[in-house]
């Protein structure tokens, strides 16, 4: 059983075993085990954290607890091991008040309502486990979060188990009426709380294992057809392997897109076509991510076979020649096109990210679609690699190849301009394959560095022209959106809001008190409904709030009645919730207004009119995104646009920061169409619903500095992926090779199983020496600016701070020595310092915050961060930059002490930034794009200087190792001449000291070889010569014999033994006439000889030979001119030919192909023809004096061959296939 065998029985096993194991995990593990096993993990988790609590409050520290308030060292190191490590809250409390608190996520205001020990607590931001230690009135309260319960969600907020008690989310609190749930119990068995399984289960442990049992039988099945096809390959069925497995993909791949059972099953984002959706064969972007895997892995086999891909058996003209050059080419050029088109989709059908000119904000989805760029110009590469091999077998010259290239390159770029405008495309992609068939025909099949990075620059190019141009395309169809949704007027977020609020308002006690009161408030009424309700996003509207009485009076006496707002109901005004309305006919404006019914038990107290106007998508007030629910899109992307309204010509409203005139002059618009125009580096798309309204959108043109921050990128990009692919290749050939053993793998290895140059190491060394030092350069200046960058945010933090409270400390706010909670003067210092501002009292209660909504729907306790308080209540700080977090959400607060004119501490002023993450990540990006531009420019111009620094520093020993190529015994070599006495200076002194020595030892050789010839020629004669003189003489014998006798027959016995003497004397003739031929060779002058015409002057005498076709082509366009004996070579030829076709057996027709071309400074002749071969045994022989196959014959025709080649400095070499034929090689040089 041979090795191969073992590695396809063993892949077979594997992929079976895999499949079997992916089928029994689906059918064995159900619901019921996948809840268990989840709940058992909480339960673990939750048990050790009991188990360390206990022993903790157990313990010497929970006395030392009852002073900690005193004791801020203590504090400080609770709270950092405590809530930042092992996420625990531990609160003190004395006579059941809160003391310290070591945590504001939740932080009871009094320990009475929990018992000793465990106890179960259901918060309104969450799920706890609280385990309380009593000694007298002093307890301590250590709680355990367990699972977060919002109110609402968002990219902050999420309501999941804990994330060191179960990573995955599968699991949600259970109801009573709950079918199948699971107690999960404290470590003393006292019941906690019931669980149950989600609705749609995506994330199980037995889920992930299943899904890669069956990736890892798929990947092994994959690779067993593979090794099936390298088998089939071997043994001379290479299309048929190339059919097979193509079949195997085709039809796996239509499989899945049938049955879509990964994604139905296994519930996979990157398989949700909201992602990503463009027909049949890209449903998803991970079916996009299948395709590609199999087209590559197909393409990469057909590549390893590309020198084994024959085109046909039999020779082809040079019309269908061309024409298959040409038909390779559109293979190469619809592939690449349909490639194109594939990413168009990509990109323009899709909500994914693809604006590389700020990296940071890629999502993982972005990244795969950059790779999938990286894997189609991989594949493209590799079928240019093998249209240019198949196309080498073509009898083509190289440059009738770059005559048809061209044409075809220019007659499709003048129709791509005729039909579609003049694309770039074409020539940037011509121009790669053009570098690389320069490499692979002009200079013997080389991978040069400089030709690789310069293709992978053209690359980044064409990738970035054409990233840009979808991009344009997609922001153009999104512009016309955003336009038509400017005309609307219409507000879904808004409306989302109104539904969920309308009916907490009407049951709001304070309205109804509102209602009842003899003296009613009208601003404290707007004040709370904007605190309340219409903060947030809904504080970009400007609210009037009218109150009317049973009687539809109105309470203030305005002049808006109830009626009228009635009418506009009845008058076509858009019920967008049970409450509210959008006023229709609105134009630059956002208009609604809300009839709320107010009662108290059934009785009606009156009516609240509530009108909110707005700029359309004017920016709301700023607020934190943890404020924002999930389902409520603020419209981030029109942050990027500036738009105007425009009615009769007149400006009305505008957004953003171009500026527009306030009378139209730079649109001229098109009614219901949308127009694009440029003007002052922005790009307008003008949009005129009706003859009056005018709606324009603009955008800043992109520069040329940010779109080649996306050459730059993407060139890194493919160096870095090209940089793998070649390490994974160079991977799989060692593996392969059976020299390969552990025990003996080492660079040097390395470098001499893949031959790597000098030349091409020193290019290497010195780009990876650049790419690392770049990089660690990079490395350290990004981490530095970034470090920089957050000091900066915290020094102007501070700095916003001590104005602040400078300015309450000057204003005096404060009576009798203490601070007054004045919130119109406190949000004037807010607003006027353009941030948000907590303030808290000497016990870390909260007394004032512009984002008082964080605290009213309970997402922290209203305390002082636990840690601030102790740095500025105990340590007694002046100021305190501290790292919080609320959810998910991270950001920094800055903290002082307020002071009253007794320079006593009053109050704590927080400033908390809570955009500070977001401005970070933007200005970091921004400085991102800018490092990657200069250091791509600095790689490529470090290449560029490392390939010509190692071509001038191996030129020399390029020149000597063409010389040593050259060195032939027999032929003078000229000696290099180098000035320079260094290390080169001495191996060239070293050289031509060899091709002296060399010279005179060809010279003794020469002699001692024609000293040997010449008596192996003499016998050789001799025993020609002999032969016919036996009959001679034996014949003269007879004639005597028969004359003395008087043979009546004698004359008949003389005519006879006459015409058999001249036969022998014609013999003896040719060897004599032979012998002086072949004696005269090293004599004969040599001449300029054209080759190609010589070579066609021997297929003029045999061309007309039956059954006999000879083709002859000429791979070359300059002047062949050998320099030669003209008759030497001419029957040099003629022997050849003459041999083969007398080596043709006379049941076949014969063929015989001649093919010249120039290599290098030589020319390479194929003589080949399809006779009966030269038998294993004769083969070493065929050019002995004394050869021959023939009945008769002197031997000396192949002789004399290879004897007039070797004068003319040439080679001749053969090689044969019994019963197939004979092709005989001939290399001569050049004349120079």
């Amino acid at each position: 059983m041979s090795t191969t065998f073992k590695i396809r029985l063993l892949l077979f096993m594997l992929t079976v075993s895999f499949a079997v194991t992916a089928i029994t995990i689906n059918f064995t593990f159900n619901k019921g085990e996948i809840l268990e096993l989840d709940a058992k993990t909480i339960e673990s988790n939750l048990h050790k954290k009991e188990k360390f609590i206990k022993a903790y409050l157990k313990g010497p520290a929970f006395d030392s607890l009852r002073n900690i308030r005193n004791n801020p060292h203590q504090a400080t190191q609770l709270i950092s091991e405590f809530r930042d490590e092992r996420n625990i809250f531990i609160h003190t409390y004395y006579s059941h008040k809160l003391s310290f608190w070591g945590a504001v996520q939740i932080a009871p205001v009094t320990d009475g309502g929990l018992k000793e020990g465990s106890n179960f607590l259901s918060t309104q931001n969450g799920y706890y486990e609280a385990i309380k230690r009593t000694s007298g009135n002093f307890s301590a309260i250590a709680i355990i979060p367990l699972k977060a319960n919002y109110s609402y969600q968002n990219k902050h907020l999420r309501n999941e188990f804990a994330r060191d008690l179960i990573k995955d989310n599968n699991l949600d609190i259970a109801g009573i009426n709950d079918g199948e749930t699971y107690n999960i119990r404290n470590s003393d068995g006292k019941y906690l709380l019931s669980v149950k399984l989600k609705s749609a289960i995506t994330n199980s442990f037995y889920s992930k294992l299943e899904l890669w049992m069956w990736i890892f039988a798929v990947f092994l099945g994959t690779v067993f057809i593979n090794y099936v096809c390298i088998s089939i390959a071997n043994r001379g069925f290479v299309k048929w392997s190339i059919l097979i497995f193509f079949l195997y993909f085709l039809g796996l791949r239509i499989i899945t897109l049938e049955y879509p059972w990964i994604d139905s099953y296994f519930n996979l984002p990157l398989f949700d076509t909201r992602h990503f959706s463009a027909g049949y064969f890209l449903p998803s972007l991970g079916d996009f991510l299948l395709n590609a895997i199999m087209v590559s892995w197909f393409i990469a086999f057909i590549h390893s076979y590309r020198h084994e891909i024959g085109i046909a058996d039999k020779p082809i003209s040079k019309a269908v020649s061309i024409a298959v050059f040409v038909l390779l080419g559109a293979i190469i050029f619809l592939t690449a096109y349909q490639q194109n088109e594939i990413f168009f989709q990509l990109i323009t059908k899709s909500d994914i990210n693809f604006n590389v000119t700020n990296i940071l904000y890629l999502s993982s989805y972005s990244w795969l679609g950059i790779l999938l760029m990286c894997v189609a110009i991989l594949n493209i590469y590799l079928l240019i690699e093998v249209a240019l091999v198949i196309g080498e077998q073509l009898p083509l010259s190289n440059r009738l190849r770059f005559r048809v290239f061209l044409t075809a390159t220019v007659v499709l770029f003048l129709l791509t301009a005729a039909f579609s405008g003049v694309s770039i495309f074409i020539l940037l992609f011509a121009i790669v394959v053009c570098l690389r068939g320069w490499a692979f025909y002009y200079k013997n099949h080389s991978y040069r560095l400089a030709i690789f990075l310069f293709s992978l620059l053209l690359f980044s190019i064409i990738a970035s022209i054409k990233l840009s141009t979808f991009q344009f395309i997609k922001e153009r169809e999104d512009r016309k959106l955003i336009a038509q949704k400017l005309q609307s007027a219409d507000d879904p977020n808004a409306a989302f809001l109104f539904f969920s609020l309308e009916q907490k308002i009407v049951r709001d006690e304070f309205l109804i008190q509102f209602f009842k009161a003899q003296s009613p408030d009208r601003g404290a009424l707007k004040q709370k409904l904007r605190e309340l309700y219409f903060d947030g996003y809904l504080s970009k509207y400007e609210i009037t709030v009218l109150p009317y009485s049973t009687d539809e009076k109105s309470f203030f006496n305005d002049s808006t009645t109830l009626k009228s707002y009635k009418d506009l109901v009845f008058k076509g005004s858009i019920k967008v919730s049970e409450n509210f309305y959008r006023v229709s006919n609105t134009f630059g404006f956002q208009n609604y207004f809300a009839i709320l019914p107010i009662r108290e038990n059934e009785l009606d107290l009156g009516t609240l009119v509530v009108q909110l106007k707005a700029k359309t998508f004017e920016d709301p007030a700023a607020f934190p995104e943890i404020l924002s629910e999930e389902k409520v899109n603020p419209n981030p992307e029109l942050n990027d646009y500036s738009f105007a309204f425009y009615r009769n010509g007149k400006l009305i409203s505008q957004k953003g920061i171009y500026n527009y005139n306030l009378v139209n002059k730079d649109f001229i618009p098109k009614e219901n169409q949308f127009v694009f125009v440029e003007s002052y580096g922005y790009n307008h798309v003008v949009y005129q619903p009706n003859k009056n309204k005018i709606i324009v959108v603009s955008k800043p043109i992109t520069t040329w500095v940010m779109k080649l921050a996306s050459v730059s990128f993407l060139f890194l990009v493919l160096i870095t992926f090209s940089v793998i692919v070649v390490i994974i290749h160079q991977l799989w050939i060692i593996f392969h090779d059976d020299k390969f053993r552990l025990n003996n793998y080492s660079w040097d290895y390395l470098l001499s199983r893949n031959r790597i140059l000098y030349k091409t190491r020193i290019q290497a060394s010195m780009v990876i020496a650049i790419i690392f030092t770049l990089l660690v350069v990079g490395a350290i200046t990004y981490f530095s600016i970034g470090n920089q960058f957050r000091m900066q945010q915290a020094d102007d933090l501070l700095i916003h701070a001590s104005r602040i409270d400078e300015a309450l400390e000057n204003n005096e706010a404060y009576s009798n020595n203490q601070l007054t909670t004045d919130e119109v003067l406190l949000n004037s210092f807010a607003n006027i310092n353009a941030t948000d501002l907590n303030l808290y009292d000497l016990k870390g209660r909260l007394l004032f915050s512009t984002q008082r909504k964080i605290y009213e729907q309970h997402l922290i306790e209203p305390r002082m961060n636990a840690m601030a308080f102790v740095y500025l209540d105990k340590y007694l700080r002046s100021e305190y930059l501290n790292h919080e977090k609320i959810g998910g959400m991270r950001y920094i607060a800055a903290y002082k002490p307020i002071r009253n004119n007794n320079n006593e501490t009053i109050a704590y002023l927080s400033l908390p930034h809570f955009s500070n993450e977001p401005e970070y990540e933007k200005r970091i990006g921004s400085f991102l794009n800018a490092l990657i531009n200069v250091y791509a420019l600095v790689l490529l111009i470090i290449a560029l200087f490392g390939v010509f620094l190692a071509n001038q520093i191996t030129h020399p020993l390029t020149i000597v190792a063409q010389n040593l190529s050259q060195i032939a015994i027999g032929s003078r070599h000229e000696p290099i001449q180098w000035k320079s006495n260094d290390e080169i200076g001495a191996l060239i002194h070293e050289y031509n000291k060899m091709i002296a020595a060399l010279e005179e030892s060809a010279q003794k050789l020469a002699k001692s070889e024609r000293e040997s010839a010449w008596r192996e020629m003499a016998k050789q004669v001799a025993h020609e010569i002999k032969n016919p003189l036996t009959p001679l003489k034996l014949g003269v014998q007879l004639l005597d014999k028969s004359w003395r006798e008087k043979d009546p027959n004698f004359e008949k016995k003389f005519e006879k033994f006459s015409k058999s003497f001249v036969e022998q004397i014609d013999s003896l003739s040719l060897i004599a006439s032979e012998f002086s031929n072949f004696a005269k060779m090293p004599d004969t002058p040599f001449e300029n000889v054209d080759l190609a015409k010589l070579i066609e002057k021997t297929i003029d005498v045999y061309d007309q030979t039956e059954d006999l076709e000879i083709v002859y082509y000429v791979n070359t366009t300059q002047d062949v001119i050998v320099r030669g004996g003209k008759d030497h070579l001419l029957r040099i030829f003629n022997n050849l030919v003459k041999n083969a076709i007398e080596a043709i057996p006379d049941y076949r027709k014969g063929i015989i192909q001649i093919k010249l071309e120039t290599k290098g400074k030589n020319v390479l002749i194929e003589l080949k023809d399809n006779g009966k071969g030269i038998p294993d045994n004769l083969q070493s022989s065929i050019f002995n004096h004394n050869f021959t196959t023939k009945s008769s014959g002197t031997g000396l025709g192949l002789a004399f061959v290879k004897q007039a080649i070797e004068n003319m400095y040439g080679t001749i070499s053969f090689k044969t296939e019994p019963n197939a034929g004979t092709t005989f090689y001939i290399v001569l040089p050049l004349a120079t």
